[in-house]
């Protein structure tokens, strides 16, 4: 064999081995991909984009016959302070701790997934200064939601508000209950356990409670509906403050999910 026959077949060896390193190099990005593990810690629901159902269609009931192994954490407040918290990071602070046991409260929402929903509700919240009347208002365009960790379903607003000017920051307007004073600790709870009621379905596979934001006699029954049910355990948050409340998640939090 010649010297230029050696050096030719000796490149064609060389061009093989290159293509062979990177076909099996390709090949071990691809399997390391498809087999890499979600990041669970990120986010408790799936995107919207991803999530999208029809709701005539949809089927399966939200609310939970047994205890979940796994709860919802809390979502990040503006401080480790509760001192420092608003009226809204309260109210999130009181229906996450009525959400997170199992009681008649908690089971009407669907139990402790239900926190799922709550946190999304909390998180879409902006303030607006709406009629007097109002306290929380959701409107527009819904989604359907699933958690990728529990399968537990519900719907988010296009737009969900806080009234500056209601009830939930005004003590000077009329209360969505008549049990409790406007701008009270109660009264708060009540409106964000209402608005939760709009987003999840019972195991009738209907929604909580019916949608109400054309008719007010029908959103003060809504509220007492929540009040009817919720009672003692609204009326339990009074002998725990904020401080012991904050302090006593926080400490669950550390330890793990399931409580």
């Amino acid at each position: 064999m010649t010297r230029g026959k050696r050096l030719h077949i000796a490149c064609l060896v060389l061009v093989i081995s290159q293509f062979s390193i990177l076909k099996s190099a390709a090949q071990s990005a691809l399997l390391n991909t498809l087999n890499r593990e979600p990041d669970l810690e990120t986010r408790d629901v799936i995107p919207r984009a991803l999530s999208t159902v029809n709701l005539a269609e949809e089927s399966t009931p939200s609310s939970l016959t047994t205890a979940p192994s796994y709860v919802p954490r809390l979502i990040t407040l503006s401080s480790a302070d509760p001192g420092k918290f608003g009226p809204l990071e309260t109210a999130y602070l009181d229906a996450f701790t009525i959400l997170r046991t199992e009681n008649p409260c908690s089971h009407f929402f669907g139990g402790p997934l239900a926190i799922t929903a709550l946190n999304e509700l909390v998180r879409q919240l902006k303030p607006r200064f709406l009629d007097n009347k109002i306290a929380i208002r959701m409107s527009g365009r819904t989604t359907t939601v699933q958690s990728h960790l529990t399968g537990f379903k519900y719907r988010s607003f296009e737009k969900a508000e806080v009234n500056m000017d209601g009830s939930f920051f005004r003590a000077d307007r009329r209360s969505v209950i008549t049990e409790f004073q406007a701008n009270t600790r109660e009264t708060r709870v009540v409106v964000l356990l209402h608005e939760l009621g709009h987003m999840v379905k019972n195991k009738e596979n209907q929604w909580v409670l019916p949608d109400d934001g054309s008719s007010p006699s029908l959103s003060v029954q809504n509220s007492q509906a929540v009040v009817n049910v919720c009672r003692q355990e609204i009326k339990l948050l009074s002998g725990m403050s904020h401080a012991q409340e904050f302090e006593l998640v926080a400490k669950k939090e550390s330890v793990g999910r399931v409580w």
